[in-house]
């Protein structure tokens, strides 16, 4: 396999399947946990149990339940060979637990590691999420593509210059609008500035009160002039991205 394999999990969660290489899940939120009160039922299925996910590295971007589920994240760390990464809250989260402090590796906004043959580069986010506020987005680059998953964040000054020219293969990109997210008019400005090749909108659909429709992004797109191609995902599809010509 050449190609790039992505499948969306709902909400911002996906599975990256990198050529001759390792599995990378992000955010995975496949369970009930926030339909408390009836405020927050899921309104896409669970495409897979956790208990069946299989990746060889997870990376939760930041400490809220739709990103750091215990009871996603419990299931997934009995197989034992998946290491996970993420911010200090979200360790101090994992640790809380009670899980194995050395499976889960600190990956703060600055911080590089490589893990499975997958190089990691936490990003800057400005989003609200517990006492350290230290939300992440991510690039990981393997087999000769490069990823950039923004996490949840505003769109602010300092998130797009430190993204300008970045050029990624794929760029997943928040449009919800609302809860400290951008909305569609924003992600397409940052699209513009990060210039992927591919584009694909993320953090909707999940909850009827924190929702977003993905062709108001592909408007918004289209009136920014970004040039990227833009792919709607349908949860538990993959998504298959050839290798840049040339490459």
């Amino acid at each position: 396999m050449t190609s790039l394999g992505v499948e969306w999990l709902g909400q911002s969660g996906f599975l990256v399947h990198f050529p001759h290489g390792a599995t990378v899940c992000i955010d995975p939120y496949l369970s009930h946990a926030m339909a408390g009160g009836k405020t927050r039922e899921r309104l896409l299925p669970i495409p897979v149990p956790a208990w069946q996910l299989r990746a060889d590295l997870v990376i939760t971007t930041h400490d809220h339940i739709d990103h750091f589920d215990e009871i996603t994240l419990r299931p997934i760390a009995e197989t034992p060979g998946t290491v996970f990464a993420g911010p200090s809250s979200c360790r101090d989260h994992w640790l809380a637990m009670e899980l194995p402090a050395e499976r889960f590796l600190r990956l703060d906004q600055g911080d590089t590691l490589e893990i499975a043959g997958v190089r990691l580069a936490a990003r800057y986010a400005k989003h609200h999420s517990g006492a350290l506020e230290d939300a992440i987005g991510v690039v990981l680059e393997a087999g000769g593509f490069r990823v950039y998953h923004v996490g949840d964040s505003k769109y602010v000054p300092a998130l797009a210059e430190g993204a300008q020219g970045l050029r990624p293969d794929l760029l997943l990109v928040p449009i919800n609008g609302r809860g400290g997210n951008m909305d569609s008019a924003q992600a397409a400005q940052l699209a513009k500035i990060v210039q992927p090749r591919v584009v694909i909108p993320m953090h909707y659909g999940m909850f009827a009160a924190n929702t977003a429709d993905p062709q108001a992004f592909v408007d918004a797109c289209r009136a920014a002039g970004v040039e990227a191609r833009i792919a709607i995902m349908k949860v538990g599809v993959r998504f298959a991205l050839e290798p840049a010509s040339g490459s």
